[in-house]
């Protein structure tokens, strides 16, 4: 967390720190004869934070950032079996903010489903799963909340026969495995051409099986555990319900007696049906599919109901560029997978929700609009 985690979240807040002092609007101007028009934009009032397990600290701080320099107080409301950062993180903004302008709730999800049904809030922003994100949907709707929702990912990776395998391997292991997995934009889904699937399966395995699982406080540890007994309970159920033509290449299995720990795994041989392939895992698991040709790739990158984030890898520019534009998720990686930075948006289509974290995009989502006119007489 000290190297990775908090000085991109000291980043994102000083973005938005500066981003406060220049919101944009269109020009004033006389639409209507002794009339001028201009825009303004306001807070939208009281924002709900409503944020996940995996990145407890860094979620907290893409919803307080924007939301406090469009002028806005939050209330934030941190997973229930990851509560402390955020807490300490409202606890050092209580030393320099005026009092009630970042709040913090901690329960369950009965707690969560009150902040969303409370009438003083104006903007409920869930990070979650699709079915989270569903359910906040539903509720909030009953009163026209506005909503922004960063949901489910299930992130392709297309690699193309003019890599190099070596390499190739090393940026998805990167992706992929990272915090065990556990992240929205993890590289999950690897759809391969079938020049090199083989070759490049038996690279990705090999360098997957030399990654450690171990405890966060270990050094020698490459990823720690799963965060609950329910996620570890899906991800191993996913894998006990493979179909007989899935080759499990490597993992598959736990790590130890107790805990949460799960091998690296790579699982080939996969369909586009398949439940392992249609599902986000959020796990130490990679997928992969084969593809003959760019069309084939494409359709089974947009064969699923996620749109988050993607990468293609090939050393062909026009064919990155052509693919970039026909994959159907809110970020496109080329030659690296899930590389963020606080100028550029981040955000999905489809079941992966809607809506902006970071960025100028950001900011205007936690605005409203008001056009006030004026006589010039």
């Amino acid at each position: 967390m000290l190297e990775e985690e908090i000085p991109f979240c000291v980043d994102t807040l000083r973005f938005f720190a500066g981003s406060a002092r220049h919101l944009e609007g269109r020009a004033a101007a006389e639409y209507v004869g002794g009339r001028t028009s201009w825009i303004r934009r306001e807070p939208v009032g009281v924002c709900v934070g409503i944020t996940p397990w995996n990145y407890p600290l860094m979620m907290a701080v893409w919803k307080i950032g924007p939301a406090l320099a469009a002028g806005n107080t939050v209330v934030l409301k941190p997973a229930e079996t990851t509560p402390t950062t955020t807490v300490m993180l409202a606890e050092i903004a209580a030393e320099v903010l005026p009092a009630g302008v970042v709040n913090t709730v901690v329960g369950d999800r009965d707690t969560g489903r009150a902040l969303v049904e409370h009438p003083a809030a104006r903007l409920v922003s869930v990070t979650g799963s699709t079915r989270a994100g569903t359910q906040v949907a539903r509720t909030a709707s009953d009163d026209l909340k506005l909503l922004h929702l960063e949901l489910g990912g299930n992130a392709p990776v297309l690699v193309f026969d003019d890599v190099d395998l070596a390499e190739t391997a090393s940026g998805v292991v990167a992706g992929a495995y990272l915090n065990a997995g556990q992240d929205c934009t993890a590289a999950t889904r690897v759809i391969v051409h079938e020049r090199v699937h083989d070759a490049f399966v038996a690279e990705l395995s090999a360098q997957a099986a030399t990654l450690v699982t171990g405890k966060p406080s270990t050094e020698a540890g490459d990823f720690g555990p799963l965060n609950n007994a329910d996620q570890f309970a899906r991800v191993t159920g996913l894998l006990e319900r493979l179909p007989e033509h899935a080759v499990v290449e490597t993992g598959g299995h736990r790590v130890g007696a107790a805990g949460f720990f799960l091998a690296p795994t790579v699982v080939s041989g996969l369909r586009a049906e398949d439940e392992i392939v249609r599902e986000e895992i959020f796990g130490p698991v990679v997928t992969v599919q084969r593809f003959a040709d760019e069309d084939e790739a494409v359709a089974l990158a947009n064969g699923v109901d996620q749109g988050l984030a993607s990468s293609v890898w090939t050393a062909d520019h026009a064919r990155a560029l052509r693919v970039s534009a026909d994959l159907d998720f809110g970020a496109v990686w080329i030659n690296g997978h899930g590389e963020l930075t606080s100028e550029m948006p981040h955000g999905g289509f489809k079941h992966s929700g809607y809506g902006k974290d970071l960025s100028a995009y950001s900011l205007e989502d936690y605005t409203r609009v008001k056009h006030v006119m004026s006589s010039l007489g």
